[in-house]
């Protein structure tokens, strides 16, 4: 199985290319790096960039992973064939666009595109944020499953990712120290559902809790604390149909060598204290079997 190194970006397709960067920048806190006519990136951490808003006809919805040797890539090709999908090779324009020196990219069997990337650049000059949100970096994606099944046989039969929890037929992957990096979400459709920041401690977790209302930002869950990661989270509404978190504390992955637990489906496996969620697919029980 290929080895994946790190969560590295968020690619998310804007209407409005200067709402999402104002957006990025007011709202997250997030340090701008690169703006063209069509794309807008930025930066939470010593990765080069995290974020990145595009806009056109070629603007794709994409989460992007490292891997740590252009052969891995050939190895991930291989696996995705057995499993009967097809992956493309990034050209010379995308590997640029995206800073990295190799890629691939595959749709998994919901529709979503991940993108494997080989030497991704890392910035030498100190991070610098828009306001004092408190980030110290990109902590996790969750990706809308339509089969979480099935995609599970591509993050764990040919990425080397494990499940270190479930709640209903969600499935919290991890493949670092962290309890999980990648969350596969039961829903009706393809697409990333929320893209999380990890900031330093409860104290800003709330602040920007008190920041987002004064913004008049909507917040659809939280705060809360995960019975799974056992993180503090606050969910709110972003410039597209994706939503966006700030993330706090949280358990390490596998310290105690435990398997995987099972929790409710629902906001009842999702916040330990109770808290109001409007987000749909989080209220909703999709799970195709009985969870307890």
């Amino acid at each position: 199985m290929v080895a994946l190194e790190q969560l590295r970006y968020v690619r998310l397709v804007a209407d409005d290319l200067g709402h999402a960067a104002d957006f990025a920048q007011r709202m997250l806190g997030l340090e701008p790096i690169d703006r063209t006519e069509n794309l807008a990136t930025f930066r939470s951490d010593f990765r080069d960039y995290t974020l990145a808003f595009a806009t056109g006809e070629h603007a794709v919805q994409s989460v992007g992973l490292e891997v740590r040797y252009p052969a891995d890539l050939d190895a991930a090709v291989e696996g995705l064939r057995r499993l009967g999908l097809s992956a493309g090779r990034g050209s010379a324009e995308d590997c640029t666009l995206r800073k990295v020196k190799d890629m691939v990219w595959f749709k998994d069997f919901s529709g979503n595109r991940i993108e494997l990337v080989v030497r991704p650049l890392n910035s030498g000059w100190r991070y610098f944020p828009s306001r004092d949100a408190g980030i110290t970096g990109l902590a996790d994606v969750i990706v809308r499953s339509v089969d979480v099944e099935k995609d599970l046989s591509i993050w764990s039969g040919v990425l080397a990712a494990q499940v270190s929890d479930w709640a209903g037929d969600a499935a919290y992957l991890r493949f670092d120290v962290a309890h999980h990096r990648i969350v596969l979400f039961p829903a009706a459709r393809p697409g990333i559902l929320c893209v999380e920041y990890a900031v330093e401690d409860v104290n800003l977790l709330m602040r920007n809790y008190y920041v987002l209302r004064d913004l008049q930002v909507a917040v659809l869950h939280g705060p809360g604390r995960r019975p799974a990661s056992e993180q503090l989270f606050l969910t709110f509404a972003g410039p597209t149909d994706v939503l966006f978190s700030f993330v706090a504390e949280g358990a390490a992955a596998g310290a105690d060598g435990r398997r995987p637990r099972q929790f409710p489906a629902g906001p009842a496996g999702l916040c330990s204290w109770g808290s109001e969620c409007k987000v749909d697919e989080f209220s909703l029980d999709r799970s195709r079997r009985s969870s307890t």
